[in-house]
């Protein structure tokens, strides 16, 4: 599990002796990650951040309040949120108590509390509604700041209090109100920094006071206060001013970080950090999205969220950085990394070759190959001058910044991919092309292809062992070359596997082999491998690097994998099943999780134990040491949507939801904003299921025609794979019973009848006794009578006993479509699925919806929506008995299960039978002719299958189908989906 992970993370930074030290890195080395309109903002320019106790993060912006939960934005404004009166949205703050406190441009200002949103405009005292700042204190009073002249105070009893020019408050526009740590209340105006109290306002002079206009206040960690002015940075403290940095420039937001940093916020002059490391700046030339930085905000996590006026950046100090042309890179494909003797990182990119050495990345200039043109590969020669192998223009030697020599128009490798370079001990050059091997001998060179013994001339990876054995790695297999002879060791008996991408040699002499079908280990002229039947996230495997504690990383095209020894070591000796690995990608702090392979190398550990990897989108450096100060637990899944029949229902307790509920849905994200596309969440119904549902990365679950009863959904939530967070208590809601689901309901029905009957007979025992007398004398005639009357009452009994059975049919069978009910049909599954686990026969289950049945209903009317069930289900009869030719009725294997959808039961067949059936009955659906009576409508259904395998209860199997069918609708829909 993850938790097991990060401990051997800690324990290997305590056994390398190394300490993670709680300096923040420089601003180069934050990931980072930018959002915009065109990520679903709804406008560009983000004025005010805030986080709420909950974990969401609250953006101001000239369109709305938006909300962010780490995938989506929730936009709220006037057409939703009735408490905002203005789109435009200039401060979002966040008060002791928790309250969400929101200034607009024209509307006043909002507040949510406890679940309520409140508004404050006139008639709540405010002297204008053009509203800069407000913030609400720890006593639960409302400060407002003016866009044009003053502030109000609005009591908690809701006495307004006015501050303006008579209470010495400048005249001109208030910038920001707050209180500092002993709830001294500070106002940031357009003629510097005022303190209020005791009901008068006095201008701050510290001696070294700025002047001009204050925009920005914030309390210094070791006390004091940081302004943001007119004229730079400025720290308060003990009564004095002193002027941090002077960027020639306003400072406009702020944003303290660490015991001594600040960060700060500039008009048209970027973002820049003041802190022991002196002045960092970060500007458009070097990754942001605009030089106008309105708002600073540090989450809950530690990462620094900036608004511009060209949308949003999240600085975050995660386990990985990248080197990229922000910093200097060529290019940001990478594709082969170099150690050089001196220490420094030779970085060859799709665009030439660049140097790392002393923490800056420079170019390498000197020749248009090594400028210009794609880099494959690299290696380090005897003499200390480096081979280069380019895509297509040869192999070169350089040196002293040179190059010496030049394998190109004249030689054989010219025109081939120059893939893997090795000089062995004997000082023979080996070069791995994509035409075949070469080896050159002093002026000699030699060609090794397919009529040498190569399974094919591709070569991707060379690696000279211990025992003087040249490996080899192509695209079709394993050979290594002893005394000449080139010897084949197959390895497509391990999944088929093919590729052959790098070596990793231990120092007992055991070889490690990446290929596309995981990892080989060659120990004693056994091979072993470790792969994605034994928990490999992935199937290709590029390069392994281990660490300075044995373990390994291994790269991919889906990002970095840790594994450690020991559990690679017992998978491969059969000792263990499964391997537990932690997978990093983007959200780590990678600039791209595809990782390069197929030359190389293509990742190396550095003198320090960083690991280097080559990635599509520049190198990725991982400091094994440092990781566990980045673990992240995931915090409690919140259910942030609850829709019955597509209609928003509010999570105000108690939830009861109406009798006839069809389709409940819910919609949930763990506010994690790091790792947010890697969260994996599960959910469990209480009342209806006891076990928990793996949902992988969907957020959001639906149930269809559940029974009348209590329930309590529950959800958690896992990053990397690892530990599970609490369910918490749970949402929890009541659907209410139909009349004839009511538990007296039947037994009422019972008493009534035998009451009715009860009556019936006194009355004709009464009627009989009256006319006694009057029977003696007519025997005949009364008998007579009484035998009419027996006809009578018996035909009443046969009309009786018709009508229940026609209330019987009708109870168990669809009354528009003519189909089984849900009710039948789920006692017939039970049945056929009893049957085949006892008869050890395959059975399959699978749900069919059909596809935007809201919009037929909206466009043709609900008469066609009956029509396009019907015509539905008379095709799953007509194409099920065709499939079973008789021995089953179509009718007998489906039903209607509940509105738009269609059940069916596929006995005596496997998954592979069945998913044709279903897609042979996709394809029906879809020919359906609808001109009758929905002209242009086309039908398309998608279908959930699941297979009976091991599973014992029927309603596990309508779950499995039910959430393959969610997952063909949200693959596009009109598909089938199962296994």
């Amino acid at each position: 599990m993850l938790r097991l992970a990060w401990v051997l993370l800690a324990l290997m930074a305590f056994g390398s002796g190394m300490s993670c030290g709680a300096a923040r890195e420089p601003i180069s080395e934050y990931s980072r990650a930018t959002w915009s309109t065109r990520n679903g903002l709804p406008h560009n320019q983000v004025n005010a951040i805030a986080q709420t106790p909950d974990g969401y993060l609250w953006f101001a912006t000239w369109e709305g309040l938006v909300r962010y939960n780490g995938q989506d934005f929730r936009i709220f404004g006037p057409s939703n949120t009735p408490a905002l009166k203005d789109n435009g949205i200039r401060r979002v703050t966040v008060s002791p108590r928790g309250s969400l406190v929101v200034s607009t441009s024209r509307g006043g200002v909002a507040v949510h509390r406890q679940g309520r949103w409140l508004h404050y405009g006139h008639t709540q005292g405010l002297a204008q509604e053009d509203i800069s700042d407000a913030f609400e204190d720890g006593k639960g009073g409302l400060w407002v700041a003016y866009e044009r002249d003053g502030l109000t105070y609005i009591a908690p009893d809701g006495n307004a209090v006015r501050w303006g020019a008579e209470q010495g408050v400048p005249e001109g526009r208030v910038y920001m109100v707050k209180a500092d740590r002993q709830n001294v209340i500070w106002a940031a105006t357009g003629s510097g920094l005022i303190r209020l109290e005791n009901g008068r306002a006095r201008l701050f002079d510290g001696g070294a006071t700025p002047t001009g206009a204050v925009y920005a206040v914030a309390d210094a960690p070791g006390g004091g206060l940081y302004l943001g002015a007119q004229r730079g940075l400025f720290l308060i403290r003990d009564g004095a001013v002193r002027n941090l940095a002077a960027p020639g420039d306003a400072v406009v937001s702020l944003q303290p970080d660490g015991a001594t940093g600040v960060w700060f916020g500039t008009v048209n002059k970027g973002l820049r950090r003041y802190g022991p490391a002196g002045l960092e700046v970060l500007d458009t030339d070097n990754g942001m999205p605009n030089n106008n930085v309105r708002s600073l905000f540090m989450d809950r996590e530690g990462s620094l969220w900036a608004g511009t006026s060209n949308g949003l950046i999240r600085f975050a100090d995660l386990p990985f950085t990248s080197i990229d042309r922000n910093r200097g890179l060529r290019d940001n494909y990478v594709r082969t990394l170099l150690k050089r003797p001196d220490g420094s990182i030779m970085i060859g990119t799709a665009r030439g070759l660049s140097r790392f050495e002393g923490g800056r990345v420079s170019p390498v200039n000197g020749d248009l190959s090594v400028e210009s043109e794609a880099v494959l590969s690299l290696a380090n020669a005897s003499d200390g001058s480096m081979w280069i192998g380019m895509y297509s223009t040869g192999l070169l030697n350089w040196k002293d910044g040179k190059v010496r020599e030049r394998m190109a128009e004249d030689s054989p490798l010219f025109g081939s991919q120059v893939r893997a370079i090795l000089e062995d001990r004997a000082g023979n050059l080996w070069v791995g092309t994509s035409r075949g091997l070469f080896r050159k001998r002093g002026a000699e060179v030699a060609r090794i292809g397919e009529d040498k013994g190569l399974p094919v001339e591709y070569v991707m990876a060379l690696h000279e062992a211990r025992d003087g054995r040249i490996w080899v790695g192509t695209t079709a297999g394993l050979v290594y070359i002893e005394n000449g002879v080139v010897n084949s060791l197959p390895i497509s008996r391990f999944d088929d596997a093919a590729d052959v991408y790098a070596f990793h040699e231990d120092d007992d002499g055991t070889l490690w082999i990446t290929t596309d079908r995981g990892v080989l280990r060659l120990r004693d002229g056994r091979l072993a491998a470790v792969n994605a039947r034994h928990g490999l996230p992935v199937s290709s495997i590029f390069e392994i690097i281990t660490d300075r504690s044995g373990n390994f990383w291994l790269t991919s095209n889906r990002g970095v994998i840790y594994a450690a020894r020991a559990e690679m070591e017992a998978v491969a000796d059969g000792r263990a099943p499964r391997l537990q690995t932690v997978r990093f990608s983007e959200a780590d702090g990678m600039g791209s999780a595809q990782c390069n392979g197929t030359s190389g190398p293509a990742a190396l550990r550095d003198d320090d134990g960083s690991i280097w990897v080559a990635t599509a989108d520049g190198v990725a450096v991982v400091q094994p040491n440092e990781l566990s100060r980045h673990q992240i637990t995931p915090p409690p899944a919140l259910i942030e949507t609850l829709m019955v029949d597509d209609r928003n229902v509010p999570l105000a307790s108690p939830i009861r939801l109406p009798a006839g509920s069809r389709k409940v849905e819910l919609f949930f994200a763990s506010l994690l904003f790091r790792s947010s596309d890697q969260i994996q969440y599960r959910y469990r119904l209480d009342g209806f299921e006891d076990e928990w549902i793996y949902r992988d990365r969907l957020r959001n679950v639906q149930f269809t025609n559940l029974p009348p009863g209590r329930y309590v959904f529950r959800v958690s939530a896992s990053v990397h794979g690892g530990d599970w967070s609490e369910g918490g208590e749970g949402l929890a809601f009541e659907i209410l019973p139909k009349l004839h689901q009511r538990a007296w309901f039947y037994p009422s029905v019972a008493a009534l009848a035998l009451l009715v009957v009860f009556v019936l007979f006194r009355f004709r025992l009464s009627q009989l006794r009256r006319r006694e007398a009057e029977l003696s004398a007519t025997v005949d005639e009364r008998t007579r009578a009484l035998h009419e009357k027996n006809i009578e009452l018996e035909q009443l009994n046969q009309q009786i006993s018709r009508q229940s059975a026609a209330f019987a049919q009708q109870a168990r069978t669809d009354a528009l479509t003519g189909l089984s009910n849900r009710r039948s049909l789920d006692e017939k599954l039970q049945n056929r699925l009893a049957a085949a686990i006892a008869a050890h026969q395959p059975l399959c289950f699978a749900l069919l919806d059909i596809d935007h049945f809201k919009r037929v209903n909206d466009t043709w009317s609900h008469d066609a929506g009956d029509q396009a069930l019907c015509r539905v289900a008379e095709t799953i009869r007509r194409e099920l008995g065709s499939v079973f030719q008789g021995r089953w009725r179509g009718s007998d294997l489906c039903g209607r299960w509940g509105g738009e959808e269609f059940a069916l039961i596929l006995p005596d067949r496997d998954a592979a039978s069945a998913l044709a059936i279903c897609e042979r009955l996709r394809a029906a659906v879809e020919a359906i002719d609808c001109s009758g009576f929905a002209p242009g409508l086309t039908l398309t259904v998608s279908i959930g299958l699941a297979e009976r395998g091991d599973i014992s209860h029927h309603e596990k199997l309508v779950s499995k189908a039910d959430t393959n069918l969610y997952l063909a609708k949200n693959g596009g829909r009109n598909r089938v989906c199962g296994s």
